[in-house]
């Protein structure tokens, strides 16, 4: 298959036709991503709602930039994505020879799910799939704008989380809402990083699959019903390694690593992308910022591990964000925009520089003592090295603390995501380890006021640990020594990151003594991160109450009445 070609962009408004401004990105061999992003044409707000009963012509126009697509088959369906059973078509075009395009549809006067597809007409087997909304909140929304909708793509990932959806919904789009899909995305996080690991890998020509894949949609639903997803012991990475054949396996391990601290794809990770306009997740004010930079090692474009960095905490006592959504900081090493729930910064870190975006929630309150917390997740690149870095942080009013011990742990035994407890909060992570391979570990979580102890589960379920296909297993993994009771205890100088330095794994054939290093966590973030002489590796966490994040008062993703929109 041809690599994915770089970025279609659209806008959408009711009634008239919109003029679009592109945004130039940097070339993406890994995806076709159609934004929703443009320029409104003038000053004041959204025009006046459309009636929910009555259906709404919409204008689509865009552009495909950056080595354009000419004639790219772009597709608005309801109901489902293209090809499904359910699917209708509300409108169709072809872009010119320089890859513009400008669509008129209108869309069903109920509350379906709309999306958006796009098809390479060069190499048809290149297809992608977006979730919008629903078709009222869309026509409702009016002008979809960077203000009002920041991050809206179709990518390896937004693919991959729809064909998790469907899996465990039966095949059925019926029940997606924005809500419904954001705690997809959280509860299912490693299972879609593997799943678009192998689109990538197909579509980026890193490997030859066989057979090959009839479309990429089709090759992301083939994986998710190999995975025994709703099974609590999915084994995503060892069902794409199966279904992808020829010598894909032993390019997977690492893609899901550099998927998520990619820049382009990690925010489309967390959450989704709120609709409102002049709305943002953070209210203007004082925050401290508290976090964890790590460098993976890999670009946008290798997986070849480079050197890197150790993993370092990160905090800025006097950060604001005003009613812009401007962000600065007093000492100036932060600085950057809020939309909607979309954060780009530029985080400077001693001598190293990081441009970064991603997403940020709202971490529940009884988690939080001195006022509401929130939860950055965002990926981007140290602008020296061009090295992919994960930067994971909280920010919070001044003189805020957490509160460790205000999740609710299950009295008793338990068991979930195949990890059984005699006591604790069963805790499964989905390890991704750079030029090693996969692997999944359990451990029974007991908070305390300043931290964590972690043991050792009674039982893991059988088969547990991914297959690594690159010659070596990652055959154990401590976040304790040797598996008995070790504190993870709050940072010194940021009390919102837990550490632990006493974590260790083994590469099964690759290493007969274990890695020794330290590990981090982040309050409401999805993932561990382990440093050590191997590099920084992310430990993705199946969703659970650590990392259940809401977009905003009124839009968390336990509130399924909320009147705001996401993708």
């Amino acid at each position: 298959m041809q690599p994915f070609r770089p970025i279609l962009e659209k806008t959408v408004k009711t009634t008239n036709r919109v003029l679009i401004r592109p945004r130039h990105f940097a070339p993406l061999a890994a995806a076709i991503a159609l934004s929703l992003a443009g320029c409104g044409g003038g000053g004041g707000g959204l025009p006046t709602a459309a009636s929910p009963s009555a259906a709404s012509q919409t204008s689509l126009s865009g552009t495909a930039i950056d080595a354009p697509i000419a004639n790219a088959e772009i597709t608005i369906t309801a109901g489902a994505p293209l090809n499904d059973p359910g699917a209708s078509t509300v409108g169709t075009v072809t872009a010119d020879g320089s890859g513009g395009f400008t669509l008129a549809v209108t869309l069903p006067a109920s509350a379906q799910p709309i999306f958006a597809n796009a098809v390479d007409p060069a190499n048809t087997g290149v297809v992608l799939t977006s979730y919008l909304g629903s078709s009222t909140a869309l026509a409702a929304a009016g002008v979809l704008t960077p203000s009002n909708l920041p991050d809206l793509d179709i990518s390896p990932v937004t693919t991959a989380a729809l064909a998790v959806f469907a899996q465990v919904n039966g095949g059925s789009y019926a029940s997606l809402t924005p809500a419904t899909y954001a705690t997809t995305l959280q509860t299912y996080r490693s299972d879609i990083l593997a799943i678009a690991a192998a689109i990538r890998a197909v579509g980026d020509n890193l490997c030859t699959p066989s057979p090959v894949p009839t479309s990429t949609t089709n090759l992301a639903a083939a994986i998710a019903a190999g995975s025994n997803l709703s099974s609590g012991n999915s084994m995503t990475l060892s069902a794409a390694a199966s279904t992808l054949g020829g010598n894909c396996p032993s390019v997977l391990a690492s893609l899901p690593q550099q998927i998520s601290a990619d820049p382009r794809f990690g925010p489309e990770l967390d959450l989704g992308d709120v609709i409102d306009a002049g709305i943002h997740t953070v209210p203007a004010g004082g925050y401290m910022l508290q976090g964890l930079v790590a460098e993976t090692g890999m670009t946008a474009s290798s997986t070849t591990s480079n050197p890197v960095n150790p993993a370092n905490v990160f905090t800025d006592a006097a950060v604001n964000i005003d009613a812009a959504g401007n962000v600065t900081s007093v000492d100036g090493n932060v600085a950057g925009t809020l939309v909607g729930n979309l954060l780009t910064l530029t985080v400077t870190d001693g001598s190293q520089i990081y441009n970064l975006r991603g997403k940020v929630g709202t971490i529940a309150p009884a988690l939080v003592s001195g006022g509401q917390g929130w939860s950055v997740q965002a990926g981007g690149t140290n602008t020296a090295t061009g090295v992919l870095t994960s930067f994971q942080a909280v920010l919070a009013p001044a003189g805020a603390q957490p509160v460790w011990n205000g999740v609710a742990v299950p009295t008793g035994a338990s068991s979930a995501d195949g990890v059984q407890c005699a006591s604790g909060l069963p805790l499964r992570l989905d390890a991704f380890v750079v030029g090693v391979g996969g692997g999944s570990v359990g451990e029974c979580l007991i908070p305390g006021a300043g931290g964590w102890t972690m043991t050792a589960p009674l039982a893991l379920a059988n088969p547990f640990n991914f297959d690594d296909h690159s010659g070596a297993v990652l055959s154990a993994l401590s976040l304790g020594t040797a598996l008995t009771a070790t504190a993870w205890t709050e940072t010194a100088s940021a009390p919102f990151v837990l550490s632990d330095a006493t974590a260790s794994f083994s590469l099964g054939g690759n290493s007969a003594a274990p890695i020794l290093g330290e590990t981090y966590y982040v309050m409401g973030t999805d993932a561990v991160v382990f440093s050590g002489s191997s590099g920084n590796s992310l430990f993705s966490m199946h969703g659970n109450v650590l990392n259940r994040l809401g977009e905003g008062p009124g839009n968390s993703v336990d509130a399924p009445n909320s009147q705001a929109q996401d993708h």
